[in-house]
């Protein structure tokens, strides 16, 4: 069971584009249950990247969208180590059943806070994707 600012990993999703991607993080945004355009989802997530190098850092946080995260940020027994980034503008919608998770961590409510904060922000912009391939119908996801 998630939980809003739970980090999870998610073995298998469907990107915006359709495509299945392997394993990746995601930091849980929502955990209530609801409907976007007609169709049920339990929960909301952002998906996080890792900065390859100094350079790769530079130019990811030049854009509002990405929220940088340090593992300071994290609540966690095991810590990486590795900074990264959350890719604020992008929602995924997901269903628990359908889906193959874990939680690995959770973020401190301060980086919590500021995430909604800025998906707020983005939203009032209207520079928020919202991914709902892995509720449709005929999505297929690893279970």
């Amino acid at each position: 069971m998630c939980k809003v600012g739970d980090i999870i990993v998610v073995e298998e999703y469907i990107g915006e584009d359709g495509v299945k991607l392997p394993r990746h993080s995601f930091v849980v945004v929502d955990d209530n249950a609801n409907e976007i355009s007609g169709l049920k989802y339990d929960f909301v997530a952002n998906v996080m990247s890792s900065f390859k190098n100094d350079k790769h850092k530079a130019k990811k946080l030049r854009y509002k969208e990405n929220l940088g995260i340090t593992s300071d940020d994290i609540i966690s027994n095991t810590k990486n180590g590795k900074d990264g980034y959350i890719k604020a503008d992008q929602l995924h919608y997901f269903k628990k059943k359908k889906l193959k998770y874990y939680v690995f961590a959770s973020i401190n409510d301060e980086l919590l806070d500021e995430l909604i904060r800025l998906i707020i922000q983005l939203e009032v912009e209207n520079k928020i994707n919202k991914n709902i391939k892995n509720i449709e119908e005929n999505a297929e996801i690893s279970v």
